[in-house]
């Protein structure tokens, strides 16, 4: 064989997948950036004026019904103080009061 590689020294010609892969072209999607979940929650609990109980990054507590909420906060409704907004990148996690 003339260079040592077979078919007569013209270089390498790599072969496309097999089992149906994904074509050479085709690029990735990445995932969303919501499921959907996080707001079927909160509506959820809205609708049925859930007493919520929402701990922030600083470890104080806020509890109350949630009135309104968007992509970035929510709104709580306190029987002990004034109606708070509070902005979602500040909560560390809210949960049903067991207390109500």
């Amino acid at each position: 064989m003339p260079g040592g590689w077979p078919g007569g020294g013209r270089g390498f010609k790599p072969t496309a997948p097999r089992g149906g892969g994904r074509p050479p072209h085709a690029r990735r999607r990445p995932p969303p950036d919501s499921t959907g979940a996080e707001a079927a929650y909160l509506a959820k609990n809205k609708d049925a004026r859930t007493r919520m109980v929402v701990r922030l990054l600083d470890g104080e507590e806020v509890r109350g019904v949630i009135e309104y909420y968007d992509r970035d906060m929510i709104k709580i409704n306190r029987t002990d103080g004034p109606n708070v907004f509070i902005r979602k990148q500040h909560i560390r996690y809210m949960f049903e009061d067991p207390g109500a």
